[in-house]
């Protein structure tokens, strides 16, 4: 009789992030590299439209009572997104409850919109947004209380007051200088209803996209945004890759994740060395993830082609074989060889096996395999003596799982021959360390596995799309849009952003 566990079969699969740990060490880096932003944080101007509607909130209802706050909080950003996109949808990119409301916005036979039908039911589907604290909540509360600009309640930890020192003056510089707007949200978050015409005045005043840059709202924005003030932890960090993701922009650089790990002589001359380091060391870790999981997808098509069920060593094993030419060069000759002519050398190469690993059909080919391991030995040969990459590297390892892991295992097996230094990263990286964190997964009922182990074998290889992290350099290149660092319909820095990069 033939048992099968229910995790065993293929049909059980289900999408994980980060099958094999490594993604988690590159988010550790540019978390720390770009904080007070995430990828979900998506208009710079939300953060004082939030200081405002916060300091409202203690001026209308002197309360920190949920029940109060939730319709509150998700009446005013349902209405932001909605006023908005009838203004300026162009430029209405990124605000939660556009999708809700587009249909809507086109029916011009609706003069008038319910924000109570569609804020109501919290945690319910149908929402402009289901989350029960809001795009507030969600997404902005914990950026927002990192900076400073907010902190939670003294007797709730869910309903946010601004601070005296960063968020207030925000809150007050909108209610200043757009009175007749902040008027009109207040009257449809109190009545629950909108006219078409106000939300144009509505967008008018406080369009993310219509920031003007001489206002004071916009020069306090800046102020968060370049890390000038002193009270916020977050500046920092956030100031330095700021001024060198607009060093590189200037430069005319469009991909910044590979600006950052080539480091023009420019940006190097001109850059802050820890911090240019620590981003290079996102781009090793980055580079190392995705050539394991295209080896992961190669795994599972080995595991899927085999007449009979095939042990973790013979897998490991041929693996190692379709990566490698052949299979009697040392280790150290194999990578001297296979290392890229340059640092944009290496970025040329993770970029065609992040395509290839960003697809399920066809599966990798053979070329595209042993693209995977030159990369990833490229990447140890030219870092392995470089402490200050390693180090920042060790800080963000746990158990292992990271390019500074990989480069360790390869260090050890220095003296093998490259056939057999993959062997043993493959059944390490791609079988060990996957079937663990799986496991991980599935004790908290998520189910992530790959393949299976059965009597020592693996089976039911599932392939899947991999690709790179999102390390918020999109959000802080539209926050420095936003912002009018960088104009809009030229993609040029303007002037205050070129007095930035020469003062910092």
């Amino acid at each position: 009789m033939t048992i099968h566990i229910d995790w065993t079969m293929a049909d059980s699969f289900s999408a994980g992030r980060d099958p094999l740990g490594l993604q988690a060490a590159s988010v550790r880096l540019y978390s720390a590299l770009l904080p007070g932003l995430t990828n979900v944080t998506n208009r710079l101007r939300y953060y004082s439209f939030y200081c405002w509607a916060l300091w409202q909130f203690e001026q209308v209802h002197h309360s920190t009572k949920e029940g109060t706050w939730i319709p509150f909080i998700r009446r005013a950003e349902a209405l932001y997104a909605l006023a908005c996109e009838i203004g300026d949808s162009t430029t209405a990119f990124g605000m939660a409850g556009s999708r809700y409301w587009g249909p809507m916005i086109y029916d011009t036979a609706i003069d008038t919109f319910d924000l109570i039908v569609a804020t109501d039911r919290p945690g319910k589907n149908g929402q402009y947004l289901k989350a029960t604290y809001g795009n507030f909540g969600q997404f902005y509360a914990v950026s927002m209380a990192e900076s400073k600009l907010v902190t939670a309640a003294a007797d709730s930890f869910r309903v946010f007051v601004v601070t005296e020192e960063l968020g207030l003056p925000l809150a007050m510089a909108v209610q200043r200088e757009h009175p007749d707007a902040c008027a009109l949200v207040l009257k449809a978050i109190a009545t629950g209803q909108v006219s078409r015409a106000e939300c144009v005045a509505i967008s008018d005043a406080l369009h993310p996209g219509l920031l003007h840059p001489d206002s004071e709202e916009a020069q306090l924005l800046v102020r968060f945004l370049e890390g000038a003030n002193a009270q916020d932890g977050t500046a920092p960090a956030r100031r330095l890759s700021l001024r060198h993701a607009l060093i590189a922009h200037a430069a005319g650089e469009t991909d910044l994740r590979r600006a950052l790990y080539v480091q023009d002589e420019t940006l190097r001359i001109r850059g802050d060395t820890a911090n240019l380091t620590h981003w290079r060391a996102y781009g090793i870790n980055e580079m190392t993830h995705i050539a394991l999981e295209l080896w992961l997808n190669a795994l599972v098509m080995l595991i899927n082609t085999a007449e009979q069920p095939r042990s973790t060593g013979d897998l490991a094993g041929a693996l190692a074989s379709l990566a490698l030419e052949e299979r009697t060069t040392p280790l150290p000759d194999y990578a001297a060889a296979a290392m890229a002519d340059d640092l944009a050398a290496d970025y040329a190469l993770a970029e065609g096996v992040s395509a290839a690993a960003g697809r399920m059909n066809p599966p990798p080919t053979e070329a595209v395999i042993q693209d995977a391991a030159r990369l990833i030995l490229s990447l140890w040969w030219r870092w392995r003596g470089d402490t200050d990459v390693r180090r920042a590297l060790a800080a963000v390892t746990v158990e292992g799982r990271s390019a500074e892991g990989v480069f360790r295992l390869l260090d050890q097996h220095y003296d093998d021959t490259a056939h057999a230094a993959l062997t043993t990263l493959i059944g390490h990286y791609l079988i060990s360390n996957h079937l663990t964190i799986a496991g991980q997964k599935l004790a908290t009922g998520r189910f992530t596995y790959r393949f299976a182990m059965e009597d020592g074998c693996l089976v039911n290889g599932v392939l899947s799309e991999y690709g790179y992290t999102a390390p918020r350099l999109g959000t802080l290149m539209t926050f420095a849009r936003d912002a009018g660092l960088i104009d809009r319909e030229t993609d040029m820095l303007r002037q205050d952003a070129k007095a930035f990069i020469d003062a910092a």
